[in-house]
Parts: C-alpha cells; structure tokens; sequence
C-alpha cells in the first residue's frame, strides 16, 4: 500500500478527520489533504510525528514507496543528465555557429555595410541554440520540482539509518526548498552572468577574425 493509501487508512482507523491530524503534527490541514492525494510528500520530520501518532513504523508507512522513488530517481537523475548535457552542447553549436557563418558569408548587408550577413545568420542560429538550451534548463527544474528530490534524498538517507536532524543540517539544499524565490533569484543572477561572460568571449572571438 503506498503512502497515500497508508496515510487515509491509518487516520481513518483512529477515527481522525484531516484537520485533527493536521493539528497534531502542525502542518495545515490542506498539506495533509495533498499528501493523502499523492499531490506532495511529507518530509521526514513530518513522517516522524506521523508514524508516532498512528503507532507504526516509518518503514510501514513509506516502504513501497521509496522503492518507487529509488526507480523513479534513477530514471529521473539520466533525463537530468542528457537534457544538462543537450544544454551545453546547444550553447556551444550556438557559438560555432556564430563563429562559423561570420567566416563563411562575408558579404555585407547593404542597409548596414558594417553588419555581415555571416553575423545575422550566426546570431539567429545562436539565439535558436539558446533558447533550445533554455527549454532543456526548464525541464531540468521542472523534474526537480515534480518529484522533489531534496525531501527524497532525506527519507532515503533517513531510511538508511542516519540521523533526522543531521541530514536535515547537512543537505545543502534545504535553504532553497525553505525559500525558493531567494533560489529563484540566484539561478536567474547566475544564468545572466554565464550569457554576458560567454557574449563578451563570443564578441571577443568575433571581433579579433576581422
């Protein structure tokens, strides 16, 4: 039975409404209602007070379904790894392109005589390959988000028999799970600085063919 499942049947057996158990383990009661939903996943000090307030183990209640993640997180952590690497590999072909159509077609454009139509050229194929590698950093956060791996990693981790507290202090991305617009804004400030070091490069590389 997965956690879902564990969560209505053991409420239930107490003669709980979602509101009491919500309560009781301090959260609100529509959290409660998406985690009998399969909506979102506890976290672990949340299945701590779950698991003592029905009377059964961690074990019983998420069991299966940490055998469910380990398979889904597998699958998942390769699409992370081909779409990180696609993304590099579209920037790095916008930049040969780039590069490439500015030594080809030299021509200039009649309305710009400075501007080659290489550069127009090389500078559409650049922001296609750029936008193309936006998608894949998209859906990269996206399976992020859907499963959340950060409160995966700690009910693993928490099933392998560390300890709550110290895997809740030493996971590195707590903080972004706890304020995500502050992550939000640093992957933004971090995504601009990389498109103005690698424009400036790009013009640099440009600039020194002529």
């Amino acid at each position: 039975m997965e956690l879902p499942q564990q969560l209505k049947a053991n409420r239930e057996r107490l003669g709980l409404t979602q509101e009491d158990v919500a309560q009781r383990i301090f959260v609100s009661r529509q959290t409660m209602s998406s985690w009998e939903t399969g909506k979102t996943y506890p976290d672990v000090q949340s299945l701590l007070l779950l698991s003592n307030l029905f009377g059964v183990s961690i074990d019983s209640l998420v069991k299966g379904d940490v055998e469910t993640m380990k398979e889904t997180i597998v699958k998942d952590a390769v699409r992370m790894e081909r779409l990180s690497i696609g993304m590099v590999g579209l920037l790095l072909a916008g930049v040969a392109c780039l590069v490439g159509w500015d030594l080809i077609w030299d021509e200039p454009v009649a309305a710009v005589p400075w501007l080659t139509w290489g550069v127009v050229v090389g500078m559409a194929l650049f922001a296609l390959c750029a936008a193309l590698a936006m998608v894949c950093a998209c859906r990269v956060e996206k399976l992020k988000k859907d499963h959340d791996l950060v409160t995966f990693r700690e009910i693993s981790a928490f099933m392998d028999g560390e300890d709550a507290e110290a895997i809740a202090c030493l996971n590195p991305d707590a903080f972004s799970r706890k304020h995500p617009w502050v992550a939000n804004v640093v992957k933004v400030l971090a995504g601009a600085a990389v498109a103005l070091a690698l424009g400036f490069i790009v013009g640099s590389i440009v600039s020194s063919l002529h």
